[in-house]
């Protein structure tokens, strides 16, 4: 495969799903600063010159002085990359939407998050601290009773961002003030009853759309360059999902991408990424699966595509199943109940496609079971 133009490394582009490296722009920004103090605390503990308690005072005095509402120049600067960082970082991106088990059961793809901020100009440090985005995006779920969704929402939220240092770890807050026009709508309902009551249905997807936004978020930057997003405010304590797989690969440099459960049904698939690789990056993927009937077999067909060969299958499908498996595809496994793979050729931005669609072995509902958990662990060196 040709080197893409996303190939080359180039650092500060994304925000990398769950543990990601300090790689990030508003994490340069931030940990240069706290590198500082750290880089201090090495040197002068070395020479026996700072002892613990002098180490513990030198962090309580630096997180006053940036925790400080009264040092607003210097949180606003912080503010700002942090902000400028998220700027770049919602494109593309997927989120999982989750039943009540947990299990994904859907995504939400963000295509644009335009963000703006209206009091730039304000006298008032909170005011200047207030930001709108305007979020577009599209997605997929499966339900109950609907069957496969596919969608398109849209909302304007206004935002207050605030900053913290605490042990040693950055917090960006980014606190929901105001959710304003959420959309929720309908492009494909597979159930009768979801498309004579399409009202119901958007209805529904508005108001979920609406209590998805409403937490916030948080963006954190630990000392030691681990990076993470969460829902809602959270301290800097805060630990990520913990996935089915125990993360053996982290001791070789490998980063975690994906470590999760979907739960998948016959008529439905879910993808995985973007996931963005460099030249001499290395990508291990292993996925299992458990049939929620144990009398019936379950086997997947998993795709690895790159991003234009994603959006090809993105624009037939679920209209034109026939035709998918005619697509081009960087590599393909059929009726997969369990794989181990490993890729050190792809670069630029690819996909793991999981399909148990009408095409692919979700066509015989009376030999194949109707749903399974497939329990995936995706994982890179770059």
């Amino acid at each position: 495969m040709a080197a893409s133009k996303k190939s080359e490394r180039k650092s500060a582009e994304s925000l990398r799903s769950g543990k990601g490296k300090a790689s990030l722009a508003f994490a340069g920004a931030v940990l240069a600063v706290l590198a500082g103090g750290a880089t201090y605390l090495q040197l002068t503990d070395q020479w026996g010159v700072v002892t613990g308690a002098a180490a513990l005072k030198y962090q309580n005095w630096f997180e006053g002085l940036v925790n400080d509402p009264d040092n607003e120049e210097y949180r606003t600067e912080l503010i700002t990359h942090v902000v400028e960082h998220y700027k770049q970082t919602p494109s593309k991106k997927s989120l999982p939407l989750r039943n009540d088990a947990g299990q994904v059961v859907g995504r939400f793809r963000i295509k644009s998050a335009e963000v703006d901020q209206p009091n730039r100009g304000s006298t008032d440090p909170a005011e200047r601290r207030i930001y709108t985005v305007d979020l577009q995006g599209s997605g997929e779920l499966w339900h109950e009773t609907g069957g496969r969704v596919r969608f398109h929402g849209t909302a304007f939220v206004t935002y207050s961002v605030d900053f913290k240092v605490e042990d040693w770890a950055a917090l960006a807050y980014f606190q929901c003030l105001d959710v304003q026009r959420p959309k929720f709508e309908c492009d494909h309902i597979d159930n009768i009853l979801g498309q004579i009551f399409i009202g119901a249905v958007r209805s529904a997807g508005t108001e979920a759309l609406d209590e998805s936004l409403r937490p916030g978020f948080t963006v954190i930057a630990k000392a030691n360059g681990d990076t993470y997003l969460a829902g809602g405010k959270v301290s800097a304590s805060f630990t990520p999902r913990k996935g089915p797989f125990e993360e053996t690969d982290a001791g070789e440099g490998f980063e975690t991408i994906q470590n999760d459960v979907t739960l998948l049904h016959a008529g439905y698939r879910d993808y995985l990424g973007p996931i963005e690789l460099f030249d001499d990056s290395e990508l291990r993927v292993t996925i299992e699966t458990e049939s929620l009937e144990p009398r019936k077999t379950f086997g997947a067909d998993v795709y690895i595509l790159n991003e234009e060969q994603f959006q090809l299958y993105e624009s037939h499908y679920p209209s034109k199943l026939d035709d998918l498996k005619e697509l081009p595809r960087l590599d393909s496994r059929y009726d997969v109940s369990k794989l181990n793979m490993d890729r050190q050729d792809l670069t630029g931005n690819v996909y793991i496609l999981i399909d148990y669609t009408g095409w692919g072995n979700g066509r015989d509902p009376d030999d194949r079971a109707e749903a399974a958990l497939v329990r995936y662990y995706v994982r890179a060196k770059r």
